[in-house]
């Protein structure tokens, strides 16, 4: 059984611009599997590649090119460009679409970085880079021996110095019971659980009881922001209607599914 290449159909995500948007194409190795009941084939050596491509009257002009040695989603990737910066979530294995990915972030200055700092096992439930470009908030955990998870905290990394800000919280798991939504201005954070939200304003979380009524989108930019997203002729993006900017209720059950 030989291995062959193949690629994953290219995805969106559009940058807080709606001209500059980030194209993800995905390539792996793939053969047969020797057990024809898996109804699958064997996969290795995932590889990312973003373009950042800016509609143009001539079609879509590619601006900037990174290449990541793993998988990537498309939900996972954005970009700002008043920072300047690519946010991208990527594997650190061949097992595609899990929780185990690394944090990367490529400013246009200063070098990029990532979280977690290897060797340090952590995995990351959610990612949300700030309206404003300046901040990215991460949910994280450590794996514990049994499969589970514990030491949950929310994580906001401030790109223009590098510190990271830590809370604990108590539990965090992949339900739309929870879920995290930057305010528009960039400068609050909500975290949704099934019985309270938090508030995140630059220094603390609390309890409020104002809050948006969409968690299922986390920031206003990225794959999720728009109803559609998709390459039309000449390489220019298409965009669909973009999300209404979330209401802000008091009552957790009229919290709604805006996607």
């Amino acid at each position: 059984m030989v291995w062959r290449q193949a690629q994953l159909a290219e995805e969106v995500s559009p940058s807080n611009d709606p001209n500059t948007n980030l194209i993800l194409t995905v390539t792996y190795e793939e053969k047969d599997s020797w057990n024809p009941l898996n109804g699958t084939t064997d996969k290795r050596n995932y590889k990312s590649k973003i373009k950042l491509v800016k509609n143009t009257a001539t079609g879509g002009k590619t601006i900037k090119e990174w290449d990541l040695p793993s998988w990537s989603l498309g939900d996972g990737i954005f970009y700002h460009t008043g920072s300047s910066t690519l946010f991208v979530l990527y594997g650190k294995d061949d097992e595609y679409g899990t929780l185990n990915q690394t944090l990367s972030l490529y400013p246009e200055t200063g070098g990029a970085f990532s979280y977690p700092a290897s060797p340090e096992k952590r995995i990351i439930f959610q990612m949300a880079p700030s309206p404003n470009g300046n901040l990215v908030a991460l949910v994280t955990a450590s794996p514990t021996n049994e499969g589970e998870f514990s030491e949950f905290e929310l994580n906001i990394i401030q790109l223009s110095d590098r510190k990271i800000q830590s809370f604990p919280i108590n539990f965090w798991t992949a339900l739309p019971l929870y879920g995290i939504r930057w305010g528009e201005d960039g400068k609050k954070l909500y975290l949704r659980t099934p019985d309270r939200i938090l508030l995140w304003t630059g220094s603390a979380i609390e309890e409020t009881k104002s809050f948006p009524d969409c968690f299922t989108v986390s920031t206003n930019f990225g794959k999720w922001a728009y109803e559609s997203a998709s390459l039309g002729e000449g390489g220019n993006v298409i965009l669909g209607k973009k999300l209404p900017t979330p209401r802000q209720i008091s009552n957790i059950d009229q919290i709604k599914l805006c996607r």
